[in-house]
């Protein structure tokens, strides 16, 4: 017998060492017939009798990415909000990232957390994560200190970039207002810009305040450089005659004139610090985000999604990025897009690093030739076919899993997907990429919009497609090459009058089941006689009520999931539970959850709470698995003592993350088990494998 075989066979022991010899993708491998006591053949029932321990989160095809908390590598690391950045010359970027400050090792390519949680805004000073910020926006770095702009928190703190030590320098945590003074005496309001000097000086754009602040690094004394305290307006003028309307990003040039954004007026404003006198450089028709130098030239970071170069004279020319083309595309300055570009910090060695907000990552813009590459965290979104993390897909939904394929309802690219096994290499089965429609035919031929869900039947031969935006259920014959919409013929008397939104499926020899998210039923097609009737709910009335038939109420039904024995789960999204269909009685009973009430709690029963679970996936073991998509986790059910347990993923931790459960997911949604105790599941443009 082969290793492939070995794992091919339902198991009822304890998980074969077999599977830390051959990886991960061998899981994939073990989906052969029914197991014993199993009577819907092995579509319908996973076929173990008792599932092996899950230990680590790995990927399958596709590559994570998108807004979290992720350190290590550049390419893996997850941003949530990257806003200001600040570098120290010696091949480290400071990050302000929502309430937290990263780091980024230039050299070993790596990201990492320095100070604050970024669980929650707070107002704490102390080591690393024990430090809490709220909202910073705006950093500084000199000798072995970051100096941050916590502007929620009204001040000035300081971290000690060797110890992560964090302080409040001047101000004081959560008491805002308008006073120079020394240290703790000083008083800001929402300040957000910073900026030094090579004099000692820390100027601040007190934003809420409408002021330029300076701060002697020394003396630790607070005065106000221009603008007068909640007194907004646009004038050039000499110190407090000055005004701003909510100045934020600053940069200071190598003569020592200070730039200030000054957003609500849409301008870039210059202070001579000796004078103290205001002009403006240059005014735009959007709000500027964020500045740096590049000798006597000002880089502007701007609102319309560009990045533009401004000359002494106020003379504005493009850098890179489109007015009013947001998106994400590294290339050449006028066809690279961004997102809400905010901070920016120019390395002195031709390199311009741009906190892309919107995009959640870190760009890179080569100040020589305009060229944008994407340098920190993933934005995972495409198209593309090919192995493992080559393959892209655009929003993927639903899954199915045969023993040589994963198949893939790759949502927001309207096409059906196919990866295959042992090899990861992904290929389009069916559909055109980015060509929504409704038409039958060849697989190449055939035309989707949006589907959501999937379901192979019995034989293999056959895979479902819940083609939600087209309101329809399709067939592709896997073996023929074609695509067909099924037709359906209603009982008489039957509510059914078609479908509104299917969203999850589930086939066995006898029936295919849809779930429709806007009526709020569930429906059964018998196969055979090629006629469908509702199975539970009542058409169109959403609500919590358990009982048979009619009787019984859904809100916003999602994942389907046959267990081989008589019973059909339901994802009962908005109701925020876990139902159980008994197929001969209809009767719908409540297995896990309370109605309409979120939470993210591990419990039995009615005690447990979900929020937005979408995808259900039974085993023939008596345990049902659930993507619980907004506390970004996959949780267990054990139907026998109805106790609710969470066997991946983290709910204060968004962002996928490998290695060693809990490991972390982001919103996971379709999930699909395999005999030999595998999981595989979608989760932030990516498919991936629990095993």
């Amino acid at each position: 017998m082969t290793d492939a075989e070995a794992l091919a066979r339902p198991r009822c022991r304890s998980k074969s060492p077999l599977l830390a010899r051959l990886g991960a993708l061998a899981v994939l491998l073990a989906v052969a017939g029914a197991a014993p006591g199993c009577s819907r053949g092995r579509a319908a029932c996973v076929g173990i009798c008792a599932r092996p321990s899950l230990s680590r989160l790995d990927l399958l095809a596709g590559r994570p990415g998108g807004p979290g908390w992720v350190d290590g590598d550049l390419a893996a690391a997850h941003f949530a909000e990257p806003w200001a950045l600040a570098g120290d010359g010696k091949g480290r970027i400071y990050l302000a990232d929502r309430h937290i400050v990263r780091t980024i090792d230039l050299a070993a390519r790596t990201v990492t957390t320095l100070a604050g949680d970024h669980r929650a805004a707070g107002a704490r000073d102390g080591n690393g994560t024990a430090a809490a910020f709220n909202t910073p926006g705006g950093v500084a770095f000199a000798g072995k200190t970051l100096y941050v702009a916590d502007t929620e928190n009204h001040a000035i703190r300081t971290v000690d970039v060797e110890s992560a030590a964090v302080s409040t320098f001047a101000g004081v945590l959560g008491v805002p207002g308008a006073v120079d003074a020394v240290g703790e005496g000083a008083r800001f309001r929402e300040p957000e810009g910073l900026a030094l000097d090579d004099r000692g000086r820390l100027f601040i754009g007190d934003t809420d305040n409408n002021t330029i602040r300076a701060l002697a690094l020394g003396t630790m004394a607070v005065t106000t450089v221009a603008g007068a305290p909640d007194t907004a307006g646009t004038t050039d003028a000499a110190g407090p005659a000055a005004r701003f309307n909510k100045p934020k990003g600053l940069a200071v040039d190598r003569s020592g004139h200070l730039f200030a954004i000054d957003a609500v007026n849409e301008s870039v404003r210059k202070v001579d610090t000796a004078t103290r006198a205001v002009s403006t450089l240059a005014r735009f028709t959007t709000l500027p985000q964020g500045l740096a130098m590049d000798g006597d030239d000002v880089l502007a970071a701007l609102g319309d999604h560009r990045l533009v170069r401004i000359a002494p004279d106020g003379t504005v020319r493009a850098l890179a990025g489109r007015s009013g083309a947001k998106g994400f595309v590294d290339g050449p300055g006028p066809d690279a897009r961004f997102s809400a570009p905010a901070g920016l910090w120019n390395d002195g060695a031709g390199t311009l690093y741009v906190a892309d907000s919107g995009n959640a990552v870190v760009r890179a813009v080569s100040l020589a030739s305009s060229t944008v590459a994407t340098f920190a965290g993933a934005r995972s979104s495409g198209a593309d076919n090919g192995a493992g993390s080559v393959a892209r897909f655009s929003g993927p939904q639903g899954l199915a899993v045969d023993a040589h394929a994963v198949y893939v309802a790759d949502t927001g690219n309207h096409v059906i997907r196919k990866i295959v096994l042992p090899s990861g290499e992904v290929t389009t089965l069916a559909g055109a990429v980015g060509t929504p429609g409704m038409a039958d035919g060849a697989l190449t031929e055939a035309r989707f919009n949006q589907p959501q869900a999937l379901a192979l039947d019995a034989t293999g031969d056959l895979l479902f497609v819940a083609d939600t935006q087209n309101r329809a259920i399709r067939r592709i014959d896997l073996h023929a090459g074609k695509v067909s919409t099924v037709v359906f013929e209603r009982k008489t008397g039957d509510a059914f009058a078609g479908f509104d939104a299917p969203s999850g499926l589930a086939v066995d020899e006898g029936h295919l089941y849809v779930s429709d998210y806007n009526d709020d039923i569930v429906v059964a097609f018998d196969r055979k006689k090629g006629k469908v009737s509702v199975l539970a709910g009542h058409n169109g009335v959403p609500g919590r009520a358990d009982g048979a038939g009619a009787g019984a109420a859904f809100y916003g039904p999602v994942g389907l999931s046959l267990d081989g024995r008589g019973a059909l789960f339901v994802a009962d999204n908005l109701n925020e539970t876990i139902r159980k269909i008994d197929l001969a009685t209809s009767i719908v009973s409540t297995v896990a959850g309370h109605p309409v009430t979120p939470g993210n709690s591990d419990g039995v029963g009615a005690s447990a709470r979900f929020h937005y679970p979408r995808g259900v996936a039974a085993d023939g073991a008596g345990d049902v698995f659930v993507t619980d998509s907004f506390n970004d986790s996959v949780r267990r059910v054990d139907l026998a003592s109805g106790a609710v347990t969470t066997v991946a993923g983290t709910s204060d931790a968004a962002g996928v993350k490998f290695g060693p459960l809990p490991a972390q997911l982001t919103k996971p949604s379709a999930v699909a088990l395999t005999p030999a105790g595998g999981m595989v599941l979608v989760s932030e443009n990516a498919v991936l494998l629990v095993h």
